[in-house]
């Protein structure tokens, strides 16, 4: 029995929107195994970390919101989405902490990342522009820890 007021399973693989930023947009779907291959490209790259839509309705917003940031900046030469249950095992290696999130590379070397609720209503586009650009003209470095606390004892 259906309760009224839920909402059916998003199938995000087989959603249209997925689809559209795969097949339209030419972000290339990576997993655990393709993804060390994409970093290495040349040039810049964006890279769109995901989750299940169903936990997090964000995603949803990140799959509209990524593609019109890489056709609005004309900068980004490669562009993959990462979603579950990859986007988890790969995301710790570049400490975002809030999901979905947008991580840029240059020659597969990290730049940063806009992370967050980087795509819904509480964040301009201006200012997400803004912080996207300033991570892609940055220079690369290390990727911030994950934040394990140590305790002395």
């Amino acid at each position: 029995m259906e309760l009224m007021g839920t909402s059916p399973k998003i199938d995000l693989y087989s959603h249209p929107l997925f689809l559209r930023m795969v097949n339209e947009h030419g972000f290339e779907s990576c997993d655990k195994d393709t993804f060390p291959q994409f970093l290495q490209k040349p040039g810049l790259s964006m890279v769109v970390f995901i989750e299940d839509p169903n936990r997090m309705k964000e995603t949803m917003d990140a799959l509209v919101i990524a593609p019109e940031l890489a056709k609005g900046c004309g900068l980004i030469e490669h562009k993959a989405v990462v979603g579950p249950p990859n986007a988890r095992k790969l995301a710790v290696t570049y400490g975002f902490k809030r999901w979905p999130a947008l991580v840029f590379f240059r020659d597969g070397k990290y730049l940063g990342a806009v992370d967050g609720k980087v795509v819904d209503g509480l964040r301009l586009w201006a200012d997400l522009v803004r912080e996207a650009d300033e991570i892609m003209h940055s220079e690369p470095h290390y990727p911030p820890s994950v934040g394990i606390p140590v305790r002395s004892i």
